[in-house]
This record gives C-alpha cells, sequence and structure tokens, in this order.
C-alpha cells in the first residue's frame, strides 16, 4: 500500500490561481517542489475567487469534504485577508472607505482566531503556512492610493502575524518578497500575480 501524504490549498483568489491556467497556480507548482522529496504527495486545492475571512470560516464549518481532508493534511498553505480590505476600496474616483476600516479590522481579526481554531481542532499537528498581504498598487488606476494602502496592509500583516504565532503558524512574507517587484510579478490586472508571481510565491512558501 502506498502511504499518499496530503497538501492542501485553502484561501481566495492567490490560492485559486486566478489568471493563469491551472499547472502555473503556486499550489502546483509549490507541489511540484515538495514532490523531489515526497513523490506520492497529493495536492488538493479548495482555493476560491473572491473568499474572505467569513467565507472561509463559513466553509470549515460546513463542507465536510474540506473538514475530512483537513484532517488527513500534513501541510496547509492560506492566503486570505485581501478580500477584507477591497471592501475598503469603491472605484478610483472615490475615496477610500477608511471610516469603514476600524470595524473590517476588528471583525477581520476576530474570524482569523476562529479560523485557527477551527483549523487546530482538526488537525493539531499539520504544518500550516499563511501568506502574508502585499501591495500591488504601485502602478495602475489605484496608484495615487499606495501609501494609504500600505499603511493598511501593514496593520492587517501585523495582525496575521500575532494570529499566526498563536496558533503554531509558519509565516509567508509576501509583501517582502513582492516589494519593489511589483511590476515583475503582479500581472495586467493591478491586483493579482502573473505567472513569474506565482512561481514566486511558491519559490517563498518552499523557503519558509
Amino acid at each position: 500500500m502506498i502511504l499518499l501524504k496530503l497538501y492542501l490549498a485553502l484561501g481566495d483568489s492567490i490560492t485559486a490561481g486566478y489568471g493563469v491556467e491551472s499547472p502555473f497556480s503556486f499550489p502546483m507548482v509549490y507541489a511540484s517542489f515538495l514532490r523531489r522529496h515526497n513523490p506520492n504527495l497529493k495536492l488538493l486545492n479548495f482555493g476560491i475567487n473572491g473568499l474572505t475571512t467569513s467565507g472561509l470560516l463559513n466553509q470549515l464549518r460546513t463542507n465536510q469534504n474540506l473538514r475530512t481532508s483537513i484532517r488527513h493534511a500534513f501541510l496547509i498553505t492560506l492566503t486570505i485577508g485581501s478580500n477584507d480590505l477591497l471592501r475598503l476600496i469603491g472605484n478610483p474616483n472615490q475615496p477610500i472607505k477608511t471610516s469603514q476600516l476600524p470595524i473590517i479590522q476588528r471583525t477581520m481579526s476576530r474570524t482569523l482566531m476562529q479560523i485557527g481554531q477551527e483549523l487546530r481542532s482538526l488537525n493539531p499537528y499539520a504544518i500550516i503556512k499563511v501568506a502574508t498581504l502585499y501591495n500591488p498598487l504601485p502602478a495602475g488606476p489605484y496608484a495615487n492610493y499606495y501609501s494609504l494602502v500600505q499603511g493598511i496592509i501593514d496593520t492587517a500583516n501585523a495582525m496575521i502575524v500575532m494570529w499566526a504565532k498563536s496558533y503554531g503558524f509558519i509565516v509567508v512574507n509576501l509583501d517582502r518578497e513582492i516589494k519593489g517587484k511589483e511590476l515583475l510579478f503582479i500581472s495586467r490586472d493591478h491586483a493579482h500575480p502573473n505567472a513569474a508571481g506565482y512561481q514566486m510565491i511558491a519559490k517563498a512558501f518552499a523557503r519558509y
């Protein structure tokens, strides 16, 4: 009997591989790295475009296939949080709704803690790697919001780091990997990675 090792990818469009063909998504690339040492590795990608922290929590509580997969995983990766913050942005001609920021931050912090509880109750032993958020805005229609958005992202990332430490998760600092290299790694939609960006993300997850 061949024993399969299960790698489970959870999260938003970054995990789903938005904008590229499936073989170029970061979980697929990362899995190919892992198979050099674990040839029997199996990947399940549960990434969902537009997923928020509350959406992920709902999935963790209600999706029985997902819950079973979490119980059996030896490795879980997670990208989440960007879509929570996108609620602050209307269109490029409107100011960012900073008045809503404290509410969004409190809700996001509370929901992350509940996600951590669900993951660890289902699997106390898996290696769980969580990505920080990155700022894609030096170019594009929202470029004039770069500094403001950077401050919001820095606050969110501090929250993510504290949350990760609380549950024994490993933090993958995507913000550091992308900063200053946005034109290399961000696609023409000025939000998602391009193929080179997903390759970089896979390498970052492998390195941390």
